[in-house]
């Protein structure tokens, strides 16, 4: 696939996680309801995928060579290793899923479990000062995550955007 049609599929999975955030700030919070839990997982699953499509944008500009089933960022650091090569970036993001208190790593935790375990642990709130506030639950230290899902959401579609932007724009510049 060519590098502009694989900066255009990663901003496309980027947008398709906004609509799904918007549908949810449309949409009365506190319900529970399947549609609601759908779209919580629908997001999860674009920016994820946003992120998968920019891994394999980074395998062109750092010429890991792998083919686009088997891009990982594990797999392109050992295919530089082998090339005798070293990538900032790849360490950057590995070491960002790595740091559990991360934005990053608190989304990843809620994506693989809403995927591959349970449903996604939220906390609503009903009376009182926070009534009809949905806060997400960190799955993996039962955390409860300071603001409301929506605002979380937008948190984390922001800053996916400007990590894949910092990024790209350093590979192609440096190429490493």
């Amino acid at each position: 696939m060519k590098t502009e049609d694989m900066k255009k599929r990663t901003t496309e999975k980027l947008a398709y996680a906004k609509i799904h955030m918007e549908e949810l700030e449309d949409m009365p919070a506190g319900r529970g309801h399947a549609f609601e839990r759908a779209h919580h997982e629908a997001f999860l699953a674009q920016l994820f995928g946003a992120y998968d499509s920019f891994l394999n944008e980074l395998n062109i500009y750092l010429a890991c060579g792998l083919k686009d089933e088997n891009v990982t960022l594990g797999n392109m650091h050992e295919a530089l290793y082998k090339q005798g090569k070293k990538s900032s970036i790849l360490k950057e993001l590995y070491e960002l899923g790595q740091d559990t208190k991360s934005w990053f790593s608190q989304a990843k935790g809620l994506r693989d479990t809403s995927m591959h375990i349970t449903g996604m642990p939220l906390s609503y709130y009903h009376g009182g000062e926070e009534s009809g506030k949905v806060a997400l639950v960190d799955p993996r230290t039962q955390t409860e995550l300071p603001h409301d899902v929506s605002k979380t959401f937008a948190f984390w579609v922001a800053e996916m955007g400007k990590l894949i932007e910092r990024h790209r724009n350093t590979a192609l510049q440096r190429g490493t």
